[in-house]
């Protein structure tokens, strides 16, 4: 049983809850770095963003769109691993009430 509820996150909780690099690296893989299964090939345009989540093990969930075929794609971006986000993502949660 997973220890912490998946929290969908609105633009400003996204941009609370990561700090400069790691928003750095959600700009990427929103623009470069998500796989279209539809495409069989990155999605050379980027993605559409229609929901991020925080999930049951503090990694970051996006889920869109492929502007090329408008297609579904999501991608994890895993930084439950890091101790550091995973403090950030506790303090943000017990903020919310949603520990």
């Amino acid at each position: 049983m997973s220890k912490f509820k998946e929290i969908k996150l609105n633009r400003f909780q996204l941009n609370v809850l990561l700090d400069e690099e790691e928003k750095a690296a959600y700009d990427y893989i929103v623009q470069e770095g998500t796989y279209c299964v539809h495409c069989k090939e990155m999605c050379t345009k980027g993605v559409d963003v229609k929901e991020n989540f925080l999930n049951d093990m503090n990694d970051i969930l996006i889920k869109g769109t492929c502007r090329v075929c408008n297609g579904r794609v999501s991608r994890f971006i895993e930084y439950g691993e890091f101790d550091e986000f995973s403090e950030k993502a506790l303090r943000f949660r017990i903020s919310i009430g949603a520990e």
